[in-house]
């Protein structure tokens, strides 16, 4: 009987005890884990909605191509940390070709085909052309390039991977733009206008023609691929019409002094206009932001970028003369400064300027015009590419040379 009081008297102390834990409140720390808990509950049942919707609204994106070139660029982007770095080889081959700075590499058209280089000089594509060009030529933008045979009616677009269309004009071509959003134009000849513009969407469908009263000299697609600014060159200056792309009637028209030597965007609604008078920002309403003269002097270098504009002007061609300029985005002069000796390119950075000059590559800060740094050149460089304010690349025949600030 005692032995059976005992152990009742246990379990219900047992009992009791085991109330009162369960009851106890819970501590400070283990409140917040539950709140983590349920709230990565809440993230995985959002991220598991989103792939639902993602596969069932946009399930045309899986496909072996874009798996393919998913998993190549995984390797392209092992290169990009390191892109400004290095010094990039490539094959040159033959005077006919054309070598220009592609998504932190190079890429090459020549006779043949297309070569694209990574930053660490691996070859990342090599395609030929279905019929070989007589006189290369490239124009590329972040994502797309598009080589065409000059003065033939042959035409390709590329990314990294792979040529994605090849194709053949009615009339030989003059120029062309590819933009980030894959839409580009194709200039012309054409047996009905001065020249022809031929535009086409990110499918490779040709979208509109402008046949042009003007000798085209520009076809410039906005970032966001909902404009299409046409320059071109008329008796009495450039023309310059802005059109939303599948309208018939241009947003705006605007008639500029001079002839027009450059066109690009600086912003997705500010356009620069370079012409052999003045240098014109104007906004797609056809708004002019800044005009800077020229005064009579030759177009030496320039350069249009997301970064402004910089120009470079031979104001005395005997004792090697030239002014030059550094602009923001909507064209208001930040730096203008004279120097003696030939400049060849120009390149702007966030805050500097950078010049090809004849034995020399010069870093020069914006806000004081001090020389920030300089690199012997030889004959051959031909060009210079701005990779941020501390590094950049001096083109040459095979190889971009690399240029680090504080070498």
């Amino acid at each position: 009987m005692e032995n059976e009081n005992r152990s009742t008297a246990l379990v219900e102390a047992s009992s009791t005890a085991l109330v009162g834990t369960q009851e106890k409140p819970l501590g400070y720390w283990a409140r917040i884990s539950k709140k983590y808990q349920s709230a990565w509950f809440i993230v995985a049942f959002v991220l598991v909605l989103f792939v639902v919707m993602f596969s069932v609204l946009f399930a045309h994106a899986f496909s072996y191509d874009s798996l393919f070139y998913f998993g190549k660029d995984i390797a392209t982007l092992t290169s990009l940390p390191d892109q400004g770095d290095t010094t990039v080889y490539y094959d040159y081959k033959g005077e006919d070709a054309v070598p220009v700075s592609y998504r932190g590499g190079m890429a090459v058209a020549h006779a043949d085909g297309v070569d694209i280089y990574a930053a660490d000089s691996a070859r990342l594509l090599s395609v030929a052309y279905e019929t070989p060009y007589a006189a290369p030529r490239i124009a590329v933008s972040r994502d797309y390039l598009i080589a065409y045979d000059f003065g033939a009616n042959s035409f390709c677009v590329c990314n990294s991977y792979d040529m994605l269309y090849e194709g053949v004009t009615e009339q030989p071509i003059y120029g062309a733009f590819v933009s980030n959003s894959g839409y580009f134009t194709i200039i012309t000849r054409s047996d009905t206008a001065l020249s022809e513009v031929l535009l086409f969407d990110a499918d490779f469908n040709l979208k509109q023609r402008f046949g042009r009263a003007s000798a085209t000299v520009g076809a410039v697609v906005s970032e966001n691929g909902r404009t299409v600014t046409l320059v071109g060159a008329v008796a009495d200056g450039t023309t310059v019409d802005v059109y939303m792309i599948g309208d018939e009637e241009p947003l705006s028209s605007t008639v500029l002094a001079g002839f027009p030597l450059a066109a690009g965007h600086t912003a997705s609604t500010k356009l620069a206009i370079i012409t052999d008078t003045a240098c014109h920002v104007i906004s797609h309403e056809g708004k002019v932001y800044e005009t800077v003269g020229l005064d009579g002097a030759a177009l030496a270098a320039y350069s249009i970028s997301e970064n402004g504009i910089a120009i470079a002007l031979e104001t005395d061609r005997i004792n090697a003369a030239y002014r030059v300029l550094a602009l923001d985005k909507k064209g208001k002069i930040q730096a203008e400064f004279t120097h003696s000796g030939r400049v060849k390119a120009l390149a702007l950075s966030d805050s500097r300027l950078w010049m090809l000059c004849d034995t020399e590559a010069v870093c020069v800060e914006v806000d004081n015009v001090q020389k920030v740094d300089r690199l012997a050149v030889d004959d051959g460089a031909f060009g210079i590419v701005a990779l941020g304010d501390h590094n950049a690349r001096v083109l040459y025949p095979a190889q971009a040379l690399h240029f680090k600030i504080g070498r």
